[in-house]
């Protein structure tokens, strides 16, 4: 029989991959500050517009950040997440969560499309409509990715510490 392993060597307490803790927290670093710049600028920048441009522009550089981030990050986090995951609700909650950052991310990309246009010298825009159906799904995206997210990794760290629950009792 063998003992159970002392507090420090649990899952819980384990240290990550460096690389992978690392990306993940520039990851949700990143959509920390592009969840606040994004409400700045539907909630605040239409009272002072000057500031609101530079708001825009710093969402936008860490939209395409995130974007590229998430981009090669992702797919080798659900390739190592699908072996692993044990409880089909979390796993359901992470296939939802990423069908929302998908959402998200194409909507802000199509929403960038006129002003890549623009720099490459074409002038075209969505019409009104077009554009307030993509900014309230982009608002929403974000807002309902955020939930979830917060979801995801309260859920993920639940499962650690009921894991370490487990291994102590055996």
């Amino acid at each position: 029989m063998t003992a159970p392993l002392p507090l420090e060597s649990t899952v819980r307490n384990a240290p990550a991959a460096p690389t992978k803790s690392r990306t993940s927290l520039l990851i949700s670093l990143l959509f920390a500050g592009l969840m606040g710049s994004g409400l700045h600028l539907e909630l605040l920048a239409g009272r002072n517009w000057n500031s609101g441009e530079i708001v825009l522009f710093v969402h936008l550089c860490l939209g395409l950040a995130f974007t590229v981030l998430l981009a090669f990050w992702i797919d080798r986090h659900v390739r190592s997440g699908l072996r692993s995951s044990q409880r089909p609700a979390f796993t359901w909650l992470s296939w939802l969560l990423l069908g929302k950052c998908v959402l998200l991310l194409l909507g802000g990309l199509l929403m960038t499309l006129p002003v890549a246009l623009y720099l490459g010298g074409v002038i075209w825009f969505w019409s009104f409509e077009t554009t307030d159906l993509l900014t309230f799904v982009h608002l929403w995206a974000a807002c309902l990715a955020s939930i979830g997210l917060l979801a995801h990794l309260l859920l993920r760290h639940w499962r650690h510490a009921h894991t370490t629950d487990k291994e102590a009792q055996a």
